[in-house]
């Protein structure tokens, strides 16, 4: 090989490298879930979560049967100057008759959310929702606390059974959900998958969270 072909080889990669960006955290479920996840109750019972394996893919299941907790894991991150989050999920159905404005209409198949450190009262949060009636793209604050925003990435049973593949950027979102205010540290990133309000059955799967810095 030509040093001028290795020459073009190596720049490749660097930019390649550059563009896919530095990878700061990832999890694939491979080592299952106990690599420091916790399943966080909200006085209620527990959402049922497992890790499960199609050929070589490893993903959790997370079932909802009149339930409400969070597999969360905690994070310790200072932010880059973009943070990208992505991920994949798949679901069974959204909730009837289920609201993202009604907090005793509020369950959801799949949602993932990440917390940011703050001096004062609990940690702020992004929550990406697989939405049951809000429109793709909407930005509206968690019916209890509008410490919590939410982000409408999915709406509806179109795309159910099927996984999706996602990828948000999250520092332009947190300046949609919290104009002004500099982005603290990520000091943890959770699934949830609940039922409780309704008191319904509702599944969701995710896989392969990575989250990269630039």
């Amino acid at each position: 090989m030509s040093r001028s072909l290795i020459a073009i080889l190596v720049l490749w990669l660097a930019l390649n490298r550059a563009a896919a960006g530095t990878i700061l955290w990832a999890e694939d479920f491979s080592r299952g879930i106990s690599n420091g996840w916790q399943n966080v109750a909200f006085f209620k019972a527990l959402t049922d979560y497992q890790v499960h394996r199609e050929g070589t893919h490893c993903y959790l299941e997370a079932v909802a049967n009149k339930s409400c907790s969070a597999l969360t894991r905690k994070l310790d991150l200072a932010p880059p100057a973009k943070l990208t989050l992505s991920w994949s999920w798949r679901i069974e159905g959204v909730a009837t008759n289920g609201s993202e404005r009604e907090l005793s209409k509020f369950d959801h198949a799949a949602r993932v959310f990440l917390a940011f450190d703050t001096l004062l009262g609990p940690p702020r949060t992004l929550n990406y929702l697989w939405a049951n009636a809000e429109p793709v793209g909407t930005l509206l604050p968690h019916p209890k606390s509008s410490r919590a925003q939410l982000l409408i990435l999915e709406s509806g049973n179109a795309k159910a059974g099927r996984w999706i593949g996602e990828k948000v950027d999250v520092t332009a979102d947190w300046k949609r959900g919290f104009p002004g205010k500099p982005m603290p540290r990520l000091v943890g990133v959770g699934l949830m998958t609940d039922g409780d309000s309704l008191d319904q059955k509702l599944t969701g799967e995710y896989a392969d969270l990575q989250l990269t810095g630039d």
